[in-house]
């Protein structure tokens, strides 16, 4: 059977797909009520597993600060009745059915990966650009090389709950080297000058983007903008080698085996990760990223 490939032909175009009114205004209300109970337990420091403003990539430090611009582990069970809603959502057959357009694979053969959530910090921050698997540092040819590898492994999201134009992209850049003028601003001290063709994806709430995970991209978080954003992944099951790193250095297989789904959809995709991740048990993948 031919799956729908609309959002698989966008992002192989572009390196990302849009979705208007992905929720609707009453869905976007109960989501927006679970997120902000989630947002004060852990900038009262109850949550352990936060992005602290100031350091982009994981380990993020242990040491509290109200001062956070992520929320992770949104179906970690020790979230308790918080994570509920969280759970409903991810395995929603309206996800599924989207992102097995873009892996081209049935949705029974997906697998669960990372469902978090961005937050406006206490005060201003941006991130650096960059692609989540390549290092900034890596050759033209090691680039090249790495930009073939498995490009449709996995798939990630933001669905806005708040409007939101934080993400920055450069279309189509998931698919080639980059120029020079990118590799200058990628590696540079500042590494968040604007770069030609860079776009704002600007979102209302409700609305969901999905996107290529090697698309130049950068974010800029301001501090008087209530964000409420759920930044989520699901995996190709048949090509979860590739993405064991990025996704196993969150320490999701720490608490996988606590997890408890509510329901068929969350079990599958469960036992999906779980079976990556005791492929990977003791192994030492290190981190996808510096900084």
């Amino acid at each position: 059977m031919t799956l729908p490939h609309k959002h698989h032909d966008e992002i192989a175009d572009v390196g990302f797909t849009i979705v208007r009114g992905f929720l609707t205004p009453e869905e976007v209300e109960t989501y927006k009520k679970a997120a902000l109970e989630v947002v004060d337990y852990a900038r009262a420091g109850k949550w352990p597993d936060v992005r602290t403003r100031g350091k982009q990539f994981p380990p993020w430090p242990k040491n509290f600060s109200p001062d956070i611009w992520g929320v992770s582990g949104l179906l970690h069970p020790d979230l308790g009745h918080m994570s509920k809603p969280f759970q409903k959502l991810y395995s929603d057959e309206r996800l599924l059915n989207i992102a097995s357009d873009i892996l081209q694979t049935p949705t029974d053969n997906l697998s669960m990966e990372l469902f978090n959530m961005l937050i406006n910090p206490l005060t201003d921050f941006g991130l650096d650009w960059h692609r989540d698997y390549i290092k900034p540092e890596t050759s033209p040819e090691q680039e090249a090389k790495e930009l073939l590898e498995a490009p449709y492994a996995g798939t990630q999201f933001n669905l806005a709950l708040t409007d939101d134009s934080c993400l920055i992209v450069v279309p189509g850049s998931h698919k080639r080297v980059r120029t020079e003028e990118e590799r200058e601003k990628t590696t540079n001290d500042d590494r968040k000058e604007f770069i030609t063709g860079q776009i704002s994806v600007d979102l209302k709430p409700g609305d969901i983007v999905f996107y290529n995970s090697n698309i130049l991209h950068r974010a800029s978080y301001s501090a008087k903008n209530l964000r409420l954003t759920l930044h989520g992944s699901y995996g190709h099951c048949d090509e979860g080698h590739f993405r064991a790193k990025g996704v196993l250095q969150h320490g999701v297989a720490t608490w996988l085996p606590r997890f408890e789904p509510e329901n068929s959809n969350m079990a599958m995709l469960k036992d999906k990760l779980a079976n990556l991740a005791e492929k990977f048990k003791g192994a030492n993948l290190g981190y996808a990223l510096d900084g």
